[in-house]
């Protein structure tokens, strides 16, 4: 018997082969000698396996493996996987390959001795494909090292890609003036469908085609220079519209030019409209300034900054000849400047207007006499900084001078003209005083809201950005309430305006009341109020004075004989958290407040960047929707009613779906919050309304038996005026009787304004319409009301239902609301029905009505069999006990 070494291979006694053992002609030995060399010293992993048993291995597949050469030698091939799972895998998808005499190569994890994984290439391949039994050799490579470097770019791919389609900004990539990949956002901005940029010529962007090409060879040979370029260009649109971009462009590879480059694209048409705006408002104010009829001038710290035209006109000086000179040049003497200065400090210091009436002195010594009034325009800064208005007043001067003259001469004269003279000087202070109240009124009604007399949007915007620039000096906070009363709609229209406007004024005066002397509080319009806070060391005081402003409001207000509850939706932005000026503050504020109507009214929410997507996914998902309703892509499904005593379909119930093009079925609850803030629900409820009956009329034309056809109601389409009108028409229009529209109105809704909802429902009720309380038992409904409310069936809210089985106190609610609705003789049905065990216990309460999934899914009209006939249930009715009733 040969002894053979660890790899199997044989040797002498001496341990090397006799080197004349020949075969063939061939030196056997040799050969032998030169195979063990190659097996030892491989730079990959040989191994032989026969009947799935290591046969023979080199010492760097030991190694892999973490064993000893000898511990492999007869280990089962099994062990070097990490289960039998993955063994017996191996073996099925290599086998057929090996039988075949190919090649079998494969990636997968394999296990150490140790217990660890590694990641290994494989290929294996039969000694001879057609005796199985002389075994397999297998060719091993450890890649656990490139497999996470893979994974890693992988990963890193995946987040750039994720990056590039999320991103805000439009994105491009152009490659020899043409766009040769870009993100969605990118074509948004053109307006132009998915792929649609694909190949699109650079020049095709811009919107002066003449000036494009001249325009991109600089823009190139700047980017090429710099490795990097900037600007803002007009842009065009798909449809033809122009659009103002901020384009920031950056060589994709400095080395290699001709890779391309990387564009970001921002619109900034707001931007510009709003810096075309402010340029606008400067220039008024420059013609304003500029041509007024009495002179002004603008002092800093005593030195004359700016006068406008009249004013060098009054003094007899030249275009600019004023600017940087001292105040004092305008006076008679250094002496009377003092004098009138030091008059003027105490009450300008103040933030009071300073009046007198002074001579000047003009370029050529001529003096005049003048009206001044001066006020200081910023109380905070620690310069003085006054404006000043000047009047001539020489020839009143001059009169009056006269008159004391002509006085003098006609001193005999004087006791007769006395009372003359006294009524003429009376009326002239009485004209100086009006004139002065006047320009004081006319400043406040500028400046003010004239219902509640707060702080107008103006006025705001100034002390906002006062109160900014001292918390900016100060290292404080200031803080931005953005106020909007809650449901005060519905209060103006049905109460009306006047009952509004008093309303308005009582929440000014308690707002005013919650805050501050320093703080401000301003009404914008309507109902929407901003209050802007001062120095605050930290938002804990932000907290307590929004806390404050609800307890304000929590009592109700009297207006006319009504007791009127308002409450406030409240959002706040900080400073400088949330923003460094104004605009983004209040857009900010304006923004977490309609989060905080969103959470139920009535309390503050503080602004997050997450509100903001919100905001944008809320925005694009209202216009998808108004686009839903004119293109007709709202459908109503139907769910079946079941009453299993006369194991029969006894009506449906319409649910309104969308079917969006792009997404596919949209289910109600996630665009019917969005209809109920923005006031789609009015359109979108009469639509169902409509669409049902059109329904139920076909199918009566098709002979399916008249089934009554529930639609649920919104709380604000159930408020809307004309609501039974537009009932009325629509069962004319498709000519239904009013018995077979079900209407089920929810429980909050129906507490609401408790009088008008009785005289509707009555008048509902008299034209036949059946009513009934949807989700009763969630609300907080009185008892003495639901005696006098005409309705005719009550549900139970399959929040009850879902748990009936397992929660004892939904099975009491359930059992209660079953037995209310017998003892006040109402009809009553069970939502929500989705097992045998809630069916089977809702029976035993004495519930017989029913609706959900055990029964039926809501179905599109074309599956009309299944709706009038869900036999599978309805057949085993009898499982139940049931028989159908006469």
């Amino acid at each position: 018997m040969i002894e053979r070494d660890p790899h199997g291979l044989p040797r002498s006694q001496g341990g090397f082969l006799d080197a004349s053992l020949s075969v063939g002609g061939h030196n056997l030995g040799q050969t032998l000698l030169e195979l063990r060399a190659i097996l030892e010293n491989a730079t990959i992993g040989i191994m032989f396996t026969r009947n799935r048993v290591v046969s023979r291995a080199n010492p760097l597949c030991a190694s892999m493996w973490g064993y000893e050469p000898d511990e492999l030698i007869g280990l089962p091939s099994a062990a070097l996987h990490p289960s039998d799972e993955a063994f017996a895998e191996l073996g099925r998808e290599a086998m057929p390959v090996l039988a075949a005499g190919r090649t079998y190569r494969t990636e997968r994890p394999m296990m150490r001795k140790d217990g660890s994984l590694f990641f290994c290439r494989i290929s294996a391949k039969a000694v001879d494909p057609r005796y199985p039994r002389q075994g397999t050799i297998w060719i091993m490579e450890d890649v656990s090292e490139d497999r996470l470097i893979q994974d890693a770019l992988d990963k890193s791919a995946r987040e750039l890609a994720g990056i590039f389609e999320t991103s805000p900004i439009g994105i491009t990539v152009v490659r020899n003036a043409r766009v040769v990949r870009c993100n969605r956002r990118f074509e948004q901005l053109l307006g132009l469908p998915p792929g649609a940029a694909m190949g699109l010529s650079v020049e095709r962007l811009f919107a002066r085609g003449d000036e494009a090409a001249a325009l991109i060879s600089n823009t190139y040979d700047e980017l090429l220079a710099q490795g990097y370029q900037r600007g803002e260009f007009l842009l065009l649109r798909s449809d033809g519209s122009e659009f103002w971009a901020n384009c920031s462009g950056h060589v994709l590879d400095p080395a290699d030019p001709a890779v391309g480059t990387v564009w970001l694209v921002e619109d900034i048409s707001r931007q510009k409209a709003a810096e075309a705006q402010l340029k606008r408002a400067l220039e008024q104010q420059e013609t304003i300034f500029d041509n007024a009829a009495v002179g002004i001038m603008l002092t800093h710290n005593r030195t004359i900054v700016r006068a406008n035209r009249r004013l060098e006109e009054i003094f007899g000086y030249g275009p600019d000849d004023l600017m940087g000179r001292l105040a004092s040049v305008l006076h008679p003497s250094e002496e009377a400047f003092g004098r009138v200065r030091e008059r003027a400090l105490g009450a300008i210091r103040q933030g009071e207007t300073f009046i007198i009436e002074i001579p000047g002195q003009c370029k050529d010594g001529r003096h005049i006499w003048l009206r001044v009034t001066g006020r200081r325009t910023d109380q905070e800064r620690s310069s003085l900084d006054v404006i000043w208005i000047f009047e001539d007043i020489t020839e009143r001067h001059l009169a009056e001078r006269a008159l004391v003259q002509a006085r003098d001469e006609l001193e005999q004269r004087v006791t007769e003209r006395t009372a003359e003279l006294a009524t003429a000087n009376a009326q002239l202070q009485g004209e100086i005083f009006e004139r002065m109240q006047t320009e004081q009124r006319i400043w406040h009604l500028a400046h003010h809201d004239a219902l509640t007399g707060l702080p107008n949007r103006a006025l705001l915007h100034d002390r906002l950005g006062q109160a900014l620039a001292q918390a900016e000096r100060k290292g404080r906070r200031a803080a931005v309430l953005f106020l909007d009363l809650d449901r005060f709609k519905s209060i103006n229209d049905s109460l009306g305006h006047a009952v509004g406007d008093e309303l308005l004024k009582q929440v000014a005066q308690r707002l005013g009341g919650a805050v501050r002397s320093v703080d401000t509080v301003s009404r914008l319009g309507g109902d929407e109020f901003v209050v802007v806070l001062n120095d605050m060391i930290c938002v804990d005081d932000v907290v307590l004075v929004a806390e404050k402003i609800i307890a304000a409001l929590g009592p109700p207000v009297r207006v006319d004989a009504h007791d009127l509850r308002v409450t406030p939706s409240i959002g706040i932005s900080i400073y400088p958290d949330d923003g460094s000026d104004a605009m983004q503050l209040m857009k900010n504020a304006d923004t977490a407040m309609y989060h905080a109507k969103s959470l139920g009214r009535n309390n503050f929410q503080f602004f997050t960047a997450s509100m903001n997507d919100e905001a944008i996914r809320f925005f694009n998902l209202e216009n998808r929707l108004r686009a839903a309703l004119d293109q007709g892509e709202l459908v109503l499904h139907y769910q079946p009613l079941v009453d299993l005593r006369q194991r029969a379909v006894v009506g449906m119930e319409a649910l309104v779906r969308w079917n969006d093009p792009e997404q596919g079925m949209i289910a109600p609850g996630e665009f019917i919050p969005v209809a109920e803030e923005t006031g789609l629900i009015l359109p979108l409820g009469e639509w169902v309304l409509r669409e049902a009956m059109r329904q139920n009329r076909v199918w009566q034309e098709q002979g399916y038996p008249l089934l009554p056809i529930s639609v649920n109601l919104s709380p604000r389409q159930f408020r809307q005026r004309g609501l039974v009108e537009t009932i009325r028409a629509i069962l004319a229009e498709t000519g239904q009787p009013a018995r077979l529209l079900e209407l089920e109105i929810t429980e909050g809704a129906l507490m609401q304004e408790v009088g008008e909802t009785l005289s509707k429902l009555e008048e509902l009720a008299a034209m036949g319409v059946r009513l009934t309380i949807d989700d009763f038992g969630t609300g907080y409904s009185s008892l003495s009301y639901l005696k006098r409310f005409p309705v005719h069936k009550l549900k139970v809210d399959q929040s009850f239902t879902r748990d009936l089985c397992e929660d004892r106190e939904d099975a009491a609610i359930a059992a209660a609301i079953i037995g209310l609705a017998h003892s006040l003789e109402l009809d009553i049905l069970a939502e929500g029905v989705e097992t045998a065990e809630q069916l089977s216990m809702l029976m035993g309460y004495g519930c017989h009505k029913f609706q959900g999934y055990y029964f039926s899914r809501p179905l599109a009209p074309s599956q009309t069999d299944t709706l009038f006939h869900p036999s599978s249930i309805l057949e085993g009715a009898t499982d139940w006990g049931l028989v159908a009733s006469p």
